[in-house]
Formats: C-alpha cells, structure tokens, sequence
C-alpha cells in the first residue's frame, strides 16, 4: 500500500505498549482510527486526546480472547457505517511458565486472541479491502515465532501460526491491492512481560521503545515487506536461530528462561 492518508484504520490492543504508540504515530487529519481493547476508560482517554489535536478516532472496548468477539466487533463496525482500510491485528498475550502449570483457561484464551480472533478479524474485513484496493494488514507477530520458546510454548507456537499465516496472505493478495506484512519484535519496553509473568532482567537491556517498534512497522507496511524483524540485534539473533542445531537453540533458550529448580 502506498499511503495511510484518507484510510479507515482499525487497530487491536490500542490502549497500550505497541498499539498505543502505533496511534499515535497514526495521527492525521484526514484518517478515521478504530481503536479496539478491552479498557473502555483508557479507550476513552486516548479519543478525547486524539480530538483535541484534530484527529477523528472511535472506541471499541472489546475483549477479543473470548468466544466470537471478532464476529461481534466487525459487526458494530458495520453497523456504524465503516469499512476497514487497513487493519493492525496487534492484541495479543503471553503466559510464562512450565506448560502444565499454566491455566488450561489462560492457555486457550491465549489462542483464541492471538490465533483465532485474528484469523476472523483478517477474513472479515478482506472482501472490502479488495474492493476498495491499496490496502493492508499489518499482523504482529514476535522473534518468538522463529523457534519454539520453552516455557513460552503455546505463546511462541501462536506467533510462528501469525507468521506463516501473514506470508502466505501476502503471496495470495500482493497483486490485488491488499499487503500484508508481519511485525516481529523482539524484547520490547511495555507492560508485556510483567503480564505475562516472565523474568526480564536478562533481556531488559536488549529492550526496543515500543514508539520505536511502532515506527518500524508502519514503514515496513508502506514498503511492502513480508517479515520485518524490528531491531538489527533482533535481526541477527532470529536469523542465527535458524542456523543453529534445534537441540542447541532449544537448550540454550531453556537455559536462559527456565527456573533453577523444574520440580
């Protein structure tokens, strides 16, 4: 896609870390952002904000780690009168630990925000971005998706399905006006990994700004890209986790992440 200008933009996750700082970056006169996550007041803050700086901006508080929520939002979104342009399937979650200790609750919530409800949120809204032409997708996705992630295993195993899932939807729609680009992160500055309960003190100096993160993306959508790692450390350390022995990586990372004692 060529420019945002003029785009009805709707983003998931937009209250905050990533998704908030890709609003702001989004700001323009002449877009209408969709901003969708679960805090109706942060929500609401971040649209009375948008306002006062001329930015035209709706919430949508919804919580899309439950049964049919994407069916439900897009329907709203209809019913208002709007069409997607561009969609940021950006909510997602990830739970630290041992995986039989970790909530068969959390762990399928887990799959249906960061798999499920994307997959329906990205075929909804297709059939009017082929109509209307020069329009994108933007999934993001995590360095985690490169390689299965021990005591992160369904996090990692749903960020490698967003980045099969995004190369496969930008070879079938690159010569039909839509792009679709994948947004890897590595280790990033928000609220993310205290969520999720994992350590981040041996990663915290590894860590991008989400701005940073945010900025990465949004070019890498306008330039069409299929896989963009953000960060140029990040970059080298998804590509070695190609080159290396899976037995080697995947001790390497156990080591790293896992607790002293596994009992």
């Amino acid at each position: 896609m060529k420019t945002f200008k003029n785009k009805t933009i709707l983003i998931t996750g937009a209250s905050s870390g990533i998704g908030e700082a890709m609003v702001y970056q989004l700001r323009d006169p002449s877009v209408k952002l969709l901003l969708v996550a679960r805090s109706e007041d942060k929500l609401q803050a971040m649209v009375e904000a948008l306002e006062r700086q001329g930015v035209w901006a709706q919430a949508y508080p919804c919580d899309l780690a439950q049964p049919g929520a994407a069916e439900t939002l897009f329907r709203r979104l209809t019913d208002d009168g709007y069409r997607v342009d561009v969609l940021i399937n950006n909510a997602g979650f990830g739970k630290y630990g041992r995986f039989d200790q970790i909530s068969l609750t959390d762990t399928l919530e887990m799959l249906r925000l960061n798999i499920e409800n994307l997959v329906a949120l990205t075929h909804l809204c297709i059939p009017h971005m082929l109509e209307r032409g020069d329009a994108g997708i933007l999934n993001v996705a995590s360095t985690a998706g490169f390689q299965g992630i021990p005591y992160m295993a369904v996090y990692a195993a749903t960020k490698s399905f967003v980045i099969s899932f995004s190369e496969a939807l930008h070879a079938e729609y690159a010569d039909r006006g839509i792009t679709v680009t994948c947004l890897c992160p590595g280790p990033t500055a928000t609220a993310f990994q205290e969520r999720a309960g994992m350590p981040v003190e041996g990663v915290r100096r590894f860590m991008e700004s989400a701005e940073k993160v945010a900025i990465a993306g949004l070019r890498a959508l306008l330039r069409g890209e299929v896989v963009h790692v953000s960060g140029a450390s990040n970059a080298v350390v998804a590509r070695l986790s190609q080159l290396t022995p899976r037995r080697v990586r995947l001790a390497v990372t156990r080591q790293l992440l896992g607790p002293h004692d596994d009992t």
